[in-house]
Parts: C-alpha cells; sequence; structure tokens
C-alpha cells in the first residue's frame, strides 16, 4: 500500500467511526452520554477534515500519489 491509500483507508474508518458516534447521540436517553457523543463525533469531524486537506495534498503535490 501506498501513503496515500493508507491515508484513504484510515480516513474511512475515521467516518465510519463519526457515523456511529453521530448515531449514538441520537439514540442516547441521557444528555451527558448524548452531549459526550456529539463532542467526540465533532472532533472526529475535525480529524477528518484534516485528513481530507492532507489527501489533497498529496494527490496535488506529491507526483508519487497522483491518481490514487
Amino acid at each position: 500500500m501506498t501513503v496515500a491509500s493508507d491515508v484513504k483507508t484510515c480516513t474511512a474508518g475515521l467516518k465510519h467511526a463519526e457515523a456511529v458516534f453521530s448515531k449514538l447521540a441520537l439514540m442516547s436517553n441521557d444528555p451527558t452520554s448524548k452531549e459526550i457523543f456529539h463532542e467526540s463525533m465533532m472532533s472526529l469531524h475535525e480529524v477528518i477534515e484534516q485528513m481530507n486537506q492532507r489527501i489533497y495534498e498529496l494527490e496535488n503535490h506529491e507526483p508519487q500519489y497522483q491518481g490514487f
């Protein structure tokens, strides 16, 4: 695997975790738990945005990773 594909695989896993936290936040009846799940989801969202930026940089500025 290349660095670019590893970063994309990691990002996909983070998106899955973000979706799980979102679902848990919606399903939770406890306000404290709901808030914790929501905050966790938002934290992951920030990391995903950073990962997407890195993917963009890899694909557009690193010739060996173009097209991955």
